[in-house]
């Protein structure tokens, strides 16, 4: 099998793995779907993102990676990247630094929201 032949594979064994998950768990609080901040969302962001939409699941997007960026372009990235998704839904977006830990407060009190 060629190595473009088992990635796809790959792929399509994933996707069907998130989607045979999120099916069964019924009592997911909320789905994070995380993305880098520095990049357009890649095809397959896209169709997770859009897959989130119809699943109906309760989620928001995370943009990870925002110490690598400026400060004053943070909020600039994020609403670029909502704008490729779809911006007509009404899913929060939140910005993120695993590294330098700045943005995380917001984060955790909107996962809070989801465990009231």
């Amino acid at each position: 099998m060629g190595i473009v032949k088992c990635l796809k594979k790959s792929k399509f064994d994933v996707g069907h793995f998130i989607e045979e998950y999120l099916q069964k768990r019924e009592q997911i609080a909320v789905i994070i779907l995380i993305l880098d901040i520095r990049h357009k969302p890649s095809a397959d962001d896209k169709a997770m993102y859009d897959y989130m939409i119809r699943a109906g699941k309760p989620f928001f997007v995370l943009v990870n990676k925002a110490d690598k960026i400026a400060v004053t372009k943070v909020e600039g990235a994020k609403d670029e990247i909502r704008e490729y998704l779809n911006p007509m839904h009404d899913i929060d977006f939140f910005a993120f630094s695993s590294e330098k830990k700045i943005y995380n407060d917001e984060i955790w009190v909107n996962i809070g929201k989801y465990f009231l």
